[in-house]
């Protein structure tokens, strides 16, 4: 009678499993397979078990399956949960047949993963898309497009963390910035309040001006909270004193995006020189030498706009498609208007239209001579320009004139930039 028993118990587990695996291939979502695969997990497993310690009655057996089915019973069902969870803010497919309960309660991604991540090249041998929705068709200048324009050679991972530079006088706009990203991206977000050790060192009278430096920073620190506390952010804060190049940068490209003022530098603007001496870092163009993945210089003036407009100016750098289209699969503007700036290399400028045309913007090409990072005159006001390299040499002053006027005279928007990873 135990015996058969046992037996009824086993076959009666093995036939949920199978039916759980069934449902795992068939059922039209992942919340749906999901439920299936707890089933196996739980009530499969469970009278499988149970089923086999009826056959071996031993203790030490009885114990052992009974602690099994209890650890089961305590842990299937959280997996499940935090699975479902994560994939309902991911974005995953929901099949509804009534109202979603958990509208206005969780966020949830516009764009699935599959979504967010079908810019990325396949590897050798995989089978491409036949369509690749990059947002969702019922938001304005967005659309399908089939089949999807070839992707770049070079590629960048989506971003993971955000970090940005807390500097005394620059704060609220560079914070402002970062903590949209993050929470547009939901990735993580730090805030790095640095003093830089040379900046003391060179200074006449050091003491006085670790102290001035140290209170300046402090100051920077109270300005951050504020903001933060206003937009409902909560970074992690970081506070060092040494080398800002080692302290601030990664050599992770396209992981981590690095946000920074247009102007400053770590000694939170405070006169430091020695005498008969000046002080002008060049720190700032510096750290995507060393960053080796994007900076977004952020100007407080940058210009606001629904739509806008971003400029690429394209000096033949081999990652700079890479670069632009992951600026615009993680949504860094909002953008309906790309103006495409080169010497006139017909293999790159098909390249970048049949990105623009991906992402749904209209695509405009300029033809220059110069092979500076100079963008023409009558580009008024773009929300962004978008370089490969930083601008040569690398003086945020050149002869009194700011490196952003070696773009454009007057130039309000931001700089997304990035020098070759490789």
């Amino acid at each position: 009678m135990m015996l058969l028993a046992s037996v009824l118990l086993k076959l009666l587990g093995v036939g949920f499993l199978c039916i759980a695996g069934i449902g795992v291939m068939r059922l039209s979502d992942p919340f749906q397979r999901m439920h299936a695969a707890t089933k196996a997990g739980t009530l499969g497993a469970g009278l499988v078990i149970l089923g086999s310690i009826i056959s071996h009655g031993a203790t030490d057996a009885t114990v052992m399956g009974l602690l099994t089915i209890v650890f089961l019973l305590l842990t299937v069902p959280v997996a499940g949960h935090l699975l479902g969870r994560a994939s309902y803010i991911s974005g995953a497919r929901l099949s509804l047949r009534g109202e979603n309960a958990l509208e206005g309660v969780l966020e949830r991604s516009d764009r699935s993963l599959d979504e967010r991540l079908a810019w990325l090249p396949t590897g050798a041998g995989a089978p491409a898309a036949s369509a690749t929705r990059l947002r969702p068709a019922s938001q304005p200048g967005r659309r399908e497009l089939s089949p999807p324009a070839p992707a770049p050679v070079v590629s960048l991972p989506a971003v993971e963390s955000v970090r940005f530079a807390v500097i005394k006088g620059l704060v609220p706009s560079v914070a402002e910035r970062a903590c949209a990203i993050a929470r547009k991206s939901r990735s993580d977000l730090s805030a790095h309040v640095i003093i830089d050790a040379a900046a003391i060192e060179s200074a006449a009278d050091p003491a006085h001006a670790r102290q001035m430096i140290r209170e300046r920073a402090s100051a920077a620190i109270l300005e951050l909270r504020a903001c933060t506390a206003a937009g409902g952010a909560e970074p992690a804060l970081n506070y060092d004193e040494g080398d800002p190049e080692r302290l601030l940068v990664t050599s992770d490209p396209g992981r981590v995006l690095l946000v920074l003022p247009c102007e400053g530098w770590f000694h939170h603007q405070v006169e430091v020189r020695r005498d008969q001496t000046t002080w002008e870092p060049d720190g700032l163009l510096r750290l995507p030498m060393v960053h080796r993945g994007p900076v977004l210089y952020v100007s407080p003036d940058a210009v606001e706009a629904e739509r806008a407009t971003i400029v690429v100016r394209d000096r033949g750098e081999a990652h700079l498609p890479a670069l632009l289209e992951w600026a615009l699969v993680g949504d860094l503007w909002d953008v309906s208007h790309i103006i495409h700036v080169a010497a006139g290399d017909a293999g790159r400028l098909a390249e970048m239209e049949a990105i623009a045309r991906r992402f749904g913007c209209t695509f405009e090409s300029r033809t220059v001579a110069t092979d500076d990072c100079a963008i023409p005159d009558d580009i008024r006001r773009p929300r962004a320009v978008v370089l490969g390299q930083a601008p040569r040499p690398l003086r945020t002053n050149w002869f009194g004139s700011h490196w952003r006027r070696r773009i454009s005279p007057n130039m309000p928007c931001e700089v997304l930039l990035m020098e070759d990873p490789a």
